[in-house]
Order: C-alpha cells, then structure tokens, then sequence
C-alpha cells in the first residue's frame, strides 16, 4: 500500500515510525507525518515499556521462593494429631473434676477461668486459688490419662517432618507440661524429630495468649544454639487455636492455623491472624513447599536458552 496510507494508519498502532528519504518539500513533510504523530508515537513507546515493566517484576515475584523461616514451632495436642478432641476432652474432665472436687471451686469455674486467662491454671495462680504445691498436684492429676487409647503411630507425619528442610530447627511449644508431650510425641513415632518441647514451665507460667510466651520461647531456641540472633518474623507457628494465632501474629511471628473447623459448634473458623489454614498437619507441605527440598521449584535464569531454541 502507499506509504500515505502507512503513515495515516500504521503509524498510530506500532511504537516504531516508518521513515522515508527526506525531502525538502513542505507539502511532502505534511503528507508523511500527520498531525499528532510524533506525540503518539512518544505515548506509545511509552506505555509499551511502562507495562512491560511490571509484567517482568511479576514474573519474577512468581519465581521467587518465599522467605524460609529460621526455626518452626508446632502445638502438640490437637495439632500434631487430631482425634476429635477426644484427649482435650479427657483434659477438661480431668481440670474440671480437680477443682470441685479438691480446691472446692463452683461448677464451671475452671472453664471461665481458661477462657479469661488462656489456661484454668494460670487463672488460679492470677486469681490467688493454687499455692505452688498444688499447682505441682494440679499438672500430676490432670495430665494422668490414657493417652495410648487414643494416639497411635502417625508414619505419614514421621514422613512429613523428615521431609522439611533439616537445617529448619523444629520445636513443640505446648501450654501443657513436657512429660506429657514427651508422651505423646512417643506414641506419635515422632520424639527425635525435634529439638525439644517448650512447656508451661519453660515459658514461666506464660499462656499462648500472652506475648511473654513467645518472646521465652524466642529465648529458649536462641539460647541452645549460641551465636545466634532471631527476629519475630523468621519464626512459623503452627496452633490449632486462634486465639494464638492472634497473639503470636501481634509478636511478628507467621502463623498457620492448624484445624478449619470449631470444637463446639463445627463450623468454619475464620481467623485474619493466620496466614494460612489446614485442616491437618499433614497439609502443610501444599501450602508451604518451599519448606521442604524435593518440593522446591527453581526457576531457569533468565538467559538459559531453552531446549529446541
């Protein structure tokens, strides 16, 4: 076609500008560069390098592994495994039946105290009810349960843990007491998979709804591995509680919320303080791959040329 129709029409819709021999007539310059044509062409070249810009930064956002935490912190119980709370309730029972029938306190008290004060126990050492010996006869009692009628071998957990990265160290941060995740943990198939458990005591008698729990557990981890510095944010969580969830993401920590569904009524939890959610622990390797080796995707450079090219 002639080169008046490329100029008048070509022109407005490709960033380049078709040249011709110049030429000293001034009805020859009208002809070939229409009104507006060099200020369109500006525009266009324009817009074309502003909008390869983020496409590129998105294909590199894509490509990139997330941040790997420095050391991950797991709950034990209803966590670690799940059995339709069948233990917790073994525990409530246990709480329960120990203050009415030995500290005399009113039916339905430790339940109100649990859920003012994060633990029934911290709730009666605020409130004056327990001396330290009976706190020492309170943790006797209600830990003493058939946990063996209820956790059996998990060998597909064994296998997830084993899979994370090794150089993650892994702790289990319990609001109950060592002996008895150390039991659990047992009958998982599990306790050499972690560094150790950080219970009530180690945190002082902090509960997972009190930011000096994590600040002490932060402590313990740098503590056992000397020469060592840890920020809030190099730390993941995983809880099935969200009230947890909610203290450990106001300390700065990541959080998974470990259970999608509520104890009493069954229905969907929704918690803005996890930033993410399962509904067993097994899952995680789904929703966090770059946590584990075999599962990690890494992206050609951006000069490999590719097979067939």
């Amino acid at each position: 076609r002639s080169v008046r129709y490329m100029s008048q029409h070509v022109a407005w819709h490709v960033p380049f500008r078709v040249t011709k021999r110049k030429s000293t007539s001034p009805s020859h310059k009208q002809k070939f560069r229409p009104r507006g044509y060099v200020a369109a062409n500006r525009t266009m070249a324009k817009t074309a390098v502003e909008s390869a810009v983020p496409e590129k930064a998105a294909d590199a956002a894509t490509n990139a592994q997330p941040a790997m935490p420095s050391v991950i912190f797991f709950d034990c119980d209803d966590c670690l495994y799940k059995n339709d709370w069948r233990v917790a309730q073994m525990l409530t029972a246990k709480i329960e039946s120990f203050c009415s029938d030995r500290l005399y306190m009113r039916p339905g008290l430790a339940y109100e105290l649990y859920k003012k004060w994060g633990t029934c126990l911290r709730g009666m050492q605020c409130e004056n009810l327990i001396d330290e010996l009976g706190v020492e006869e309170y943790l006797e009692y209600a830990h003493d349960i058939p946990l063996g009628e209820h956790i059996t071998p998990d060998p597909e957990l064994r296998a997830m843990l084993l899979s994370l990265d090794p150089t993650i160290p892994k702790w289990v941060f319990t609001a109950s007491t060592k002996p008895h995740a150390t039991r659990c943990l047992e009958l998982l198939g599990v306790s050499d998979l972690f560094q150790g458990v950080i219970d009530v005591r180690a945190v002082q008698w902090a509960t997972k709804h009190d930011d000096d729990a994590y600040l002490n557990a932060m402590k313990i981890h740098t503590a056992s591995l000397p020469g060592t510095t840890l920020k809030p944010h190099e730390c993941l969580f995983l809880d099935d509680s969200t009230s947890n969830m909610k203290a450990a993401k106001r300390c700065g920590w990541n959080t998974v919320l470990v259970g999608r569904r509520a104890r009493d009524t069954g229905e969907l939890l929704e918690c803005d303080d996890a930033d993410h959610a399962v509904d067993t622990i097994h899952q995680l390797p789904e929703i966090m791959p770059h946590l584990f080796p075999h599962k990690r995707i890494v992206a050609a450079p951006e000069s490999a040329v590719l097979p067939g090219r």
